[in-house]
Formats: structure tokens, C-alpha cells, sequence
């Protein structure tokens, strides 16, 4: 069984609903942070109730960015020995989620096959206890995965890459907000690299300045 599944989602809730579809093995808590308030609850359970045994949908009202949503559904459910986080733009095929949960280990990061194998991971409570949650700092979205890729590596616990292969189509938010991304993505890579540079393997923090320089709203 996958503990818990974490979708953070913005726009295009039909490709949410293909996910939940496209789900074959059992799931014990799915998680939605729905960051665009698009998704509707009765729908969301209609298609999820055959394979997730609980579910939570917290439609918010402004986008808290990937790190600050991967950080909210682990911290809603923090007694999971370890944790699945997807793209809203994912389908599982074969036995891609079966494999998730064989391969996957309380203390190392696993990834997918797909491009980027950070569109479907498992991180593990023993990663989180040493290395921390994700950096807020890192918004809306991009380089939070390489900056927690780092952090992992510096404290020796393995990132594994996997022959999991799942569905992605990649980059779907980005159609609804491309200029916005075109100063977002500057500033996060500027502020990884200064990160790097600094040997910073922090969690760092949510900084209102960058969140209003940033913004997707």
C-alpha cells in the first residue's frame, strides 16, 4: 500500500481526475492541495473512493508554491513511514505504483524514470527527520527538488534513481502562466545557486518578499 499520496494542483483539474483513473493499487491517504481552487470535491471522490481508502481536499485560497504543498501534506500526516508526491499530470500505468511501494525505503529518496523523475517521488521519515521539509523559499515552483536532491546527498542519505516508469505531460500549469514563469524561474535558480554556493543545506524560509516578487496570482 503507498501510505500516503501528495497531489498539489493549480489548474486543469481533468488531468487530476485521469490520475485518480489511472490508479490501480491501493492508496491509504490521498492528499489534494488544491492550490488553485479548481477541483470539486464530489468529483475528486468519485474518482478516487476505488482505490483510496481516506481522502482530504483542502481547496485554498492562494497559491502556497510546490515545496510549501509537498511540506503541508506531509505535515498533515505525520505519523506515515513515508510519503508519495506526484504531479496532477501523472498517470500510473503497469505496475508502476506496486513498484513505488517495493522499492521504496523509510530512509532515502526515490524517484521515477520519468522527465523529471521529481513529477513522482517517495521520500522517506527517516529523510525528513535528518534533512528537513522542502525550502518555501523556492516559489511558486522549480530547483526546490535539486536543493532537497543536495541536502540529501550532504547528509549520505541516497537519492535512487529508478526504472519506474510513469505518464507525465509535462510542464501542463505552465500554459496558464508563462510570463509569470519567465521571472519566477530566474529568481529560484538565482537563489539556488546562491544556496550552493554558500554550502546552505538549510530548509531555508518562506520570504514574503519572494513570494510577492514571484507570484503566479
Amino acid at each position: 500500500m503507498i501510505p500516503v499520496l501528495i497531489i498539489p494542483i493549480l489548474t486543469k483539474p481533468e488531468l487530476l481526475y485521469a490520475l485518480l483513473d489511472s490508479i490501480n493499487y491501493p492508496v491509504g491517504h490521498l492528499v489534494v492541495i488544491d492550490n488553485g481552487g479548481c477541483v470539486d470535491t464530489s468529483e475528486l471522490t468519485e474518482h478516487a473512493d476505488k482505490w483510496c481508502r481516506e481522502i482530504t481536499h483542502l481547496p485554498l485560497p492562494t497559491n502556497l508554491g510546490v515545496a510549501a504543498a509537498w511540506n503541508l501534506g506531509i505535515k498533515l500526516t505525520p505519523h506515515a513511514p513515508w510519503w508519495m508526491v506526484s504531479n496532477f499530470d501523472v498517470t500510473f500505468g503497469g505496475n508502476a505504483l506496486e513498484m513505488f511501494d517495493h522499492m521504496t525505503r523509510r530512509d532515502r529518496v526515490t524517484l521515477s524514470h520519468d522527465s523529471p523523475e521529481w513529477c513522482c517521488f517517495t521520500v522517506g521519515d527517516e529523510v525528513v527527520a535528518k534533512v528537513g521539509l522542502f525550502d518555501e523559499g523556492f516559489y511558486p515552483a522549480y530547483f526546490e527538488d535539486w536543493d532537497y536532491r543536495d541536502r540529501c546527498n550532504a547528509a549520505e542519505l541516497p537519492v535512487r534513481y529508478t526504472d519506474i516508469r510513469v505518464g507525465h505531460a509535462n510542464s501542463s500549469t505552465l500554459s496558464h502562466f508563462p510570463h509569470r514563469n519567465d521571472i519566477s524561474w530566474p529568481s529560484n535558480e538565482a537563489y539556488y545557486r546562491d544556496k550552493v554556493a554558500r554550502a546552505d543545506r538549510s530548509e531555508g524560509r518562506w520570504s514574503i518578499t519572494r513570494r510577492r516578487a514571484n507570484s503566479w496570482d
